[in-house]
């Protein structure tokens, strides 16, 4: 088996067995990338590469979207559903005028969701360990 399909079956397996706050934490860190990406493809002239960054990131954002729990927290998943549709009406700006300042407002957005449910995650986890 070769170096890289083992490295694609094991992260296949660290997907299958996360948790679904690790799989959120993983979507924003991958939505990172790919905004980084875009930001750099928009300031080095390469389009294709905007284009992979933006399009990849557009759909993480619609995948977050597509699963809020509303049921569980009505108002926080109302605040996240703008929030969301937000950033996906930024990028697409952001594609359509080669702005890269949109896209590193939108990267600041994401890093702050991104570090408030790693703090939500790791405060649930220390209340359930002293349980």
């Amino acid at each position: 088996m070769s170096q890289q399909r083992s490295l694609a079956k094991y992260q296949e397996s660290q997907i299958l067995t996360a948790s679904r706050e690790h799989l959120l934490l993983l979507t924003y860190d991958g939505l990172l990338r790919f905004l980084s990406r875009a930001a750099r493809g928009i300031e080095d002239h390469n389009y294709e590469e905007k284009h992979i960054g933006l399009s990849r990131a557009q759909a993480l954002v619609i995948e977050l979207y597509r699963t809020l729990d509303h049921g569980a927290a009505p108002v926080i998943g109302a605040n996240l559903a703008r929030i969301y549709t937000y950033l996906v009406e930024e990028m697409a700006q952001a594609d359509a005028h080669d702005d890269a300042a949109r896209v590193h407002a939108v990267i600041a957005i994401v890093a702050d969701l991104r570090n408030t449910w790693a703090e939500a995650a790791q405060h649930a986890a220390g209340q359930a360990s002293a349980r």
